[in-house]
């Protein structure tokens, strides 16, 4: 029988080369974050004249994102709920496969697409949003409705990044970096296949995790690796 480093080799390797021909890694980092950079610059263009009380719904909305990300994690990327049973498959079946937590480096750039959600992610996340943010312009909070839709845009897009970032390999300058660390760590453990469906859902501030309790702490039987084991390498 197969070891499961094997049986993770080979599922990676399908993964990769179901790729469409077509695919290029740069552009799916680059044209959900160049989007996003996008709407993030004509929000901010709209805030002359500003209030410091209305600078307030900053902080406010991205509590509730990161509430949000934590619900979203939980609830529909670890439990197969139609009509969303996508997202649930490119997470817990493949990416928690191909990612464990001894194990948590990409190997090539084409593993962006096994990281990073579909291209289309941050345009939905900002249609989503675009409502909300009209009823507040339309109501005459112009204002509260920029600084809402700037800040949520900037935290998916922070997102991607932080946890791109988390599958770098730990010896490269991004995985060396100390506030990156603590925050892999805290997404590393879990991957751990027996921990991932009841702790540590947020992907970017534990904040959440804190709030609901579902920080993990490390245990007397709890098997010994909580760290990536594996330098990894990129190429």
């Amino acid at each position: 029988m197969p070891s499961p480093s094997a049986r993770r080799d080979a599922l990676r390797a399908r993964l990769l080369a179901e790729a469409p021909a077509w695919y290029s890694p740069w552009v799916h980092l680059a044209f959900p974050s160049l989007f996003g950079a996008a709407v993030v610059a004509l929000c901010v263009r709209s805030l002359g004249g500003v209030r410091p009380v209305e600078l307030l719904v900053v902080p406010l909305v991205l509590v509730v994102s990161n509430a949000i990300e934590w619900h979203v994690h939980r609830g529909l990327l670890h439990r197969r709920t139609a009509p969303l049973g996508m997202l649930y498959e490119r997470h817990t079946p493949q990416h928690h496969r191909v990612f464990v937590t001894e194990d948590m480096a990409m190997r090539s750039w084409q593993e962006f697409r096994l990281v990073l959600i579909p291209f289309y992610g941050v345009v939905a996340v900002v249609a989503l949003d675009a409502p909300v943010a009209a009823l507040l312009w339309l109501g005459g909070l112009r204002h509260a409705a920029a600084l809402f839709l700037c800040t949520s845009t900037a935290y998916v897009i922070g997102y991607e990044w932080l946890h791109l970032c988390y599958h770098f390999p730990a010896h490269t300058r991004i995985g060396r970096s100390r506030l990156l660390a603590r925050l892999r760590h805290h997404h590393a453990i879990h991957h751990a296949p027996e921990l991932m469906q009841r702790w540590n859902f947020n992907v970017t501030v534990p904040l959440w995790d804190w709030v609901r309790g579902t920080i993990h702490r490390p245990g007397p039987d709890d098997r010994p690796a909580l760290l990536p084991a594996r330098r990894g390498i990129l190429r």
